[in-house]
């Protein structure tokens, strides 16, 4: 079995090193092993592995103090948070705190004909319904009723209202 383990940690080296330096780093390792075996240490005494016995479970018992205190201290967090979360969701909001924006006035929601209550919207929709008389006229072929509204007037006219529309 002692050759077999020579062979592999021959192998090893040769792995990472040359041929030359593998036999002198076996040799090395060779040579540390039978020093090992001239002189072994000396076993410890029973005061000694009892200390390091004693350290060893101080130091658990100091480990579970601190997780143990870590746990409580987590659960009364959650405890803590979820009554504040059921609190501040109890009962109705106050309505003082609520802030809103009115982009358009509230008159104009209010109303039954909203097109008529904005201005603005009031001058685009009969710009729009004076437009499809154009067109409904043109269509019809009858350009003396339309008022010198070519198609080419009628154009440029919309263009007017878009470039307007974009502004506003």
């Amino acid at each position: 079995m002692e050759d077999q383990t020579r062979e592999n940690l021959n192998q090893l080296l040769r792995q990472f090193l040359d041929p030359t330096d593998a036999e002198a780093a076996a040799r090395d390792i060779r040579t540390g092993e039978r020093l090992l075996d001239l002189y072994p240490a000396p076993m410890p005494g029973p005061e000694i592995i009892a200390r390091i016995k004693a350290d060893m479970t101080a130091g658990l018992v100091r480990r579970h103090k601190v997780v143990s205190v870590f746990r409580r201290a987590l659960a009364a967090a959650a405890v803590i948070a979820f009554a504040l979360i059921a609190l501040l969701n109890r009962g109705p909001t106050d309505p003082t705190n609520v802030f809103q924006a009115n982009i358009l006035p509230a008159a104009i929601w209010d109303s039954e004909d909203v097109a008529s209550d904005d201005p603005d919207l009031a001058y685009f929709t009969g710009e729009v319904h004076r437009i499809e008389a154009q067109l409904q006229t043109l269509e019809a072929g009858d350009d003396d009723a339309a008022g010198n509204g070519s198609v080419d007037e009628l154009e440029t006219e919309l263009r007017q209202i878009e470039t307007e529309l974009g502004k506003g």
